[in-house]
């Protein structure tokens, strides 16, 4: 018998990087980014998810979708998922990032938070084909 870690076959760096960034895309972005320290490879996986899902679970969530949106590498974001329920972010803050998520083509935008102020750019986005808008507080 071999003792852990001994003789383990990695499996998950061998796969090809769109099945790779496809299943990282299935993960929460808190799971996701938390990746980058497993190897050189994994280091930069995360930006090139195609699902962003952020939550207020974090210790600081702004601050949090803030440097994720500004390291984003992909041209398309499938799905982008915001639900803040127990912090509040400022409007103008959650409006620009759903701005942001339309100039990447957003497909799924799901925005739960305690206020909103859509922006405009919203009206006219041609890629979006699901809605989902909650207020809570």
């Amino acid at each position: 018998m071999s003792s852990i870690g001994e003789n383990v076959e990695d499996r998950l760096s061998g796969l090809p990087e769109e099945i790779h960034s496809h299943i990282l895309s299935l993960m929460p972005t808190k799971f996701t980014v938390r990746t980058s320290i497993l190897s050189k490879r994994w280091r930069y996986s995360w930006m090139f998810v195609t699902n962003l899902d952020f939550d207020d679970v974090h210790t600081d969530p702004i601050r949090i979708v803030d440097r994720a949106l500004e390291s984003y590498q992909m041209s398309q974001v499938e799905l982008f998922r915001l639900h803040f329920s127990k912090i509040r972010a400022l409007e103008s803050k959650v409006s620009s990032w759903i701005d942001w998520a339309v100039r990447f083509n957003v497909r799924e935008l799901d925005i739960h938070v305690i206020r909103l102020e859509l922006p405009l750019s919203l009206l006219t986005c041609k890629t979006l084909t699901k809605l989902s808008i909650g207020l809570s507080g």
